[in-house]
């Protein structure tokens, strides 16, 4: 583009349309180019946005924004620690939103649900995590915890590690999650293998593990759905 705001014509400058016109009218340059608010001395906001929707090796638009880290995103020239700040502060509340808006539809009698929420939570992580869901007798959620940090294909838990959390609040039913950065959730032997070793264990002691879901991007297993437990 290399026209300056200043030489667009006023009604088609991105904050004068968002302030006169329904904001969904604007484009996505548009909307990121009202929150940068200016660019540099030769680059007007929009051509900066375009920059910001194309800056990610290989997911570009919006959904690139929140694969950027911060040195990515002050390499670009016209970004400097401010303008960093508030794209990641956009891209943080837009997961919140989207991570609240989930966790309302979550049922312990759904795993499809469960999936859902997690795969917001996971979607951006480039390393296996395990979480684990505490339900009370009557499968009211108690607590959701992140039990382990692994590798990029492997996840690191124990049943003394389930087990020392679930104790500690209580929990009668519980549900394990992790994701696979890959993005086939398909489990493994070692998944398989350490899921049945915590459900024995949790027979033993009445602490009964319901599930243990896998997320990938946007698709998920269940092992209970498996009949795998």
């Amino acid at each position: 583009m290399n026209n300056l705001i200043k030489d667009i014509a006023y009604c088609e400058r991105p904050y004068e349309k968002a302030l006169h016109q329904d904001i969904k009218v604007l484009t996505d340059a548009e909307l990121l180019a009202v929150i940068l608010r200016s660019g540099t001395k030769d680059t007007s906001s929009i051509d900066l946005a375009n920059k910001l929707l194309n800056a990610h090796i290989t997911h570009k638009g919006l959904l690139g924004i929140n694969h950027l880290r911060r040195e990515d995103l002050v390499s670009i020239k016209g970004i400097g620690q401010t303008k960093a700040t508030q794209i990641l502060a956009i891209g943080e509340i837009s997961y919140r939103i989207n991570k609240m808006r989930a966790k309302e539809n979550i049922s312990f009698f759904s795993p499809e649900s469960i999936a859902e929420y997690y795969m917001e939570e996971c979607k951006f992580l480039t390393k296996e995590r395990t979480y684990l869901m505490m339900f009370s007798t009557r499968q009211m959620l108690i607590k959701e915890v992140l039990l382990s940090q692994g590798t990029i294909n492997q996840s690191l838990i124990s049943p003394r590690d389930v087990f020392l959390e679930a104790l500690k609040y209580e929990a009668v039913y519980i549900v394990l999650i992790h994701n696979h950065p890959s993005g086939n959730p398909e489990p493994s032997d070692a998944d398989i293998n350490i899921t049945k070793r915590i459900k024995e264990a949790g027979r033993l002691i009445d602490i009964h593990l319901s599930d243990h879901i896998i997320v990938g991007n946007g698709t998920y297993v269940s092992m209970l759905e498996r009949g795998i437990i």
